[in-house]
């Protein structure tokens, strides 16, 4: 499926209902996925840790970061879902 500048891959809507929403099945995950990526805060591209890839930190409904890789064109694919990673750190001084 195709959102704005991205491709979701099926990858990246079954790691989305493994890690952020379990409840969700995978029509509702993948517009969950798409909403926020057309109405949610995205922050990015930046680098991930190891220098492999490149990643888009999305804060809508739902707090994820999205892996991306060079698709067609202009498309960039989202190969996978992340945890937003932010809130684990929040209670740490």
């Amino acid at each position: 499926m195709i959102a704005g500048d991205y491709f979701i891959t099926p990858e990246a809507v079954r790691r989305f209902i493994e890690r952020i929403q379990p409840s969700l099945n995978y029509n509702q995950a993948l517009t969950a996925i798409i909403k926020d990526l057309s109405n949610g805060d995205i922050k990015g591209p930046m680098l991930t840790q190891n220098k492999a890839a490149h990643y888009i930190r999305i804060n809508g409904k739902y707090q994820f970061r999205a892996i991306i890789n060079e698709g067609q064109g202009n498309k960039k694919a989202i190969v996978t879902i992340l945890r937003g990673g932010k809130k684990r750190y929040a209670n740490k001084g």
